[in-house]
């Protein structure tokens, strides 16, 4: 007889149970004509639990969520009615109308276990943010006595060395020297470091004007005049290149990053060759740059700053991690170097520039870097 074929088990659609989500068919009102195996062993439950049940039954807020997924067309997490179960299972749900049949399939995947542990990375991070907030805090309090200790160590070593409490004996002053030199690396090391830590701490604000960038190379380059010439360093400084010279941005912030620059030449060149190439870029090299300058490349909206040491060279180790302060590399650098460099690439980039580190044996160390002029 014909009705007996109604009490006939339904074929397995073995696709269906195959698939690795659970899958949800839903008539439009989101009542639940079949699931798949996946849910069936994701709810701990038979086919029979679901049939004839809306997807509201199965899933918190089921019908907004459904609305929301179909209209938007994304991912959302929602929460699944299981019961007897300790803790609440959260589900990926997707969804997908088809106009045709007049179905919608849903398709849930149990996140359970990657929510609980993003809250735990979400807490962990939170927790160590606080941390550093806080010790940048108590760095940043406490930079202003360390740094004047500092000085006063430096200013009176000078002073003796420069006889005020009379004559010295070799091995003094050999002592004294070495002092001297000592705390001037120090107080190097901890000015960059603290510098780092308020940039870390988001404790600075730009205060942009128009000034004159010729104007601003020439002073720099006045204050170190002494140290390059104590060091016989031959510097060399070209700035003919340079058409446009009105620049608006931080002076103080450029002037800070061409004394980094100026301070690498003196503390790690002796007896080398330093040179400091202003000019605009070429067009070609703003169009192949992948940084902002490459969306309007217009040359002379920009300023290109080449800075050149012969005597300090980066193995392929540290040029792959010359912008991370925090890197342990086999190679020890002075963490004044490392933090200037961290520096330099924080206010470039932020500034709209960007800065490419190019280092090799027998040539030195190049330091290319564009920054925009308004």
């Amino acid at each position: 007889m014909k009705i007996l074929e109604y009490f006939k088990p339904v074929k397995a659609d073995n696709d269906f149970n195959l698939l690795p989500d659970g899958i949800f068919t839903l008539e439009q009102d989101g009542k639940i004509i079949d699931v798949n195996d996946k849910v069936l062993k994701m709810y701990n439950a038979t086919r029979f639990d679901f049939l004839g049940r809306y997807f509201s039954d199965c899933v918190e807020n089921g019908t907004a969520i459904l609305n929301q997924v179909i209209k938007n067309n994304e991912y959302v997490c929602a929460r699944a009615k299981v019961k007897d179960t300790e803790s609440p299972m959260i589900l990926e749900i997707n969804t997908i109308r088809n106009d045709d049949t007049q179905k919608v399939y849903v398709s849930a995947r149990d996140v359970t276990g990657r929510q609980r542990e993003q809250k735990s990375i979400t807490e962990k991070y939170t927790m160590a943010q606080k941390i550093i907030d806080e010790k940048n805090d108590f760095l940043l309090t406490s930079s202003g006595a360390l740094l004047s200790s500092l000085v006063s160590i430096s200013g009176f070593s000078r002073a003796l060395l420069d006889g005020i409490g009379g004559a010295l004996s070799e091995k003094q002053e050999k002592y004294l020297n070495i002092i001297n030199t000592n705390s001037k690396d120090l107080s190097y090391d901890l000015e960059k470091l603290f510098t780092l830590f308020m940039v870390e701490s988001k404790k600075h604000d730009y205060n942009c004007k128009n000034f004159d960038f010729i104007s601003l190379i020439k002073s720099i380059k006045r204050v170190y005049e002494k140290d390059i010439k104590d060091k016989k360093i031959i510097f060399n400084l070209d700035y003919s290149h340079l058409t446009q010279r009105d620049c608006t941005l931080d002076p103080e912030i450029i002037e800070y990053i061409l004394r980094c620059i100026m301070e690498i030449f003196v503390r790690f060149s002796n007896l080398g060759k330093c040179s400091l190439n202003i000019g605009h870029p070429p067009v070609d090299f703003l169009k192949t740059r992948d940084f902002r300058a490459n969306i309007s490349p217009d040359p002379e909206k920009y300023i290109l700053i080449e800075a050149k040491i012969t005597d300090l060279v980066f193995n392929q180790d540290e040029l792959d991690n010359i912008f991370d302060t925090y890197y342990k590399g086999s190679n020890k650098r002075p963490i004044g170097l490392k933090a200037s460099l961290n520096l330099l690439k924080y206010y470039i980039t932020d500034f709209g520039g960007d800065i490419w580190v190019y280092s090799k044996q027998s040539f030195g160390t190049m330091f290319t870097f564009v920054l925009p002029l308004k």
